[in-house]
């Protein structure tokens, strides 16, 4: 991702970016699902006897299909401390004269 200005690196970038909002709009949808749930059914037993909406939002918090993804951004070091590819790594990217 730091490095997502060189060409050869874009593609990959942008396939991380892409299951990331993946991802979020999975839980916009368990959101949206148990926020429905509520007004319909409120505080009663759900379907198969679950708790409702109880049981949607320990999912909504527990499930996330690509989190070890959104937790990389935890390592990241600052762009600006990015060490310099060498020019030999540049022309191996495409990137280079």
């Amino acid at each position: 991702m730091l490095y997502r200005g060189y060409p050869m690196l874009q593609l990959p970038f942008q396939v991380l970016n892409v299951l990331m909002e993946i991802d979020e709009q999975l839980s916009t949808w368990r959101y949206r699902h148990m926020s429905m749930v509520q007004r319909m059914i409120g505080t009663r037993i759900g379907t198969g006897g679950s708790t409702g909406r109880d049981y949607l939002k320990a999912a909504l918090d527990k499930h996330y299909i690509f989190k070890e993804l959104a937790q990389l951004t935890s390592f990241l070091i600052e762009r600006r401390k990015l060490p310099v590819l060498s020019g030999e790594m540049e022309k191996r990217l495409g990137f280079g004269q």
